[in-house]
């Protein structure tokens, strides 16, 4: 089950992250994983929340900028591991024809594995792929559960 993402278009300067993150705060949301990328005058925030709808509403209701472009809105999320390495799951999709846009880590550590966000082109077919290959794809509910 594809998990959804936040992300949301910050202006590139000093301080914009903190509000971001201080009205995340403030309503006692939890952020799993997050993204930085730089996009010249804006920066795009990849984040996965403990309630990305809730996560949504807060930020709109603060004027933020969300990129609510369907594309970027389901990934994958699964532990790497010494049994599940990032070149076996890249390997795997790369058999298939399945392209990764993009990847960024997690904030949840478990028994030496850390979890890896991915934004394939297709994520359900991905996903199921990744699990007859014996990669175990998380959702968000394990996530929260492994975060506490």
């Amino acid at each position: 089950m594809p998990i959804t993402q936040v992300s949301v278009f910050l202006d590139n300067r000093p301080g914009s992250l903190s509000e971001a993150m201080n009205q995340l705060d403030k309503n006692q949301i939890e952020i799993f994983a997050l993204s930085i990328a730089d996009a010249g005058e804006f920066g795009l925030v990849r984040m996965i929340t403990e309630n990305p709808q809730k996560t949504t509403e807060i930020l709109e209701e603060n004027d933020f900028n969300l990129a609510k472009s369907k594309k970027n809105t389901q990934v994958t999320a699964t532990f790497i591991s010494e049994k599940n390495k990032i070149s076996k799951i890249t390997k795997i999709l790369a058999q298939k024809n399945l392209n990764i846009d993009y990847a960024y880590s997690s904030a949840v550590h478990i028994d030496g594995k850390v979890a890896l966000i991915l934004r394939i082109d297709k994520v359900e077919e991905a996903e199921d792929l990744l699990s007859k290959n014996g990669v175990e794809i998380l959702k968000l509910d394990e996530i929260k559960k492994y975060f506490q």
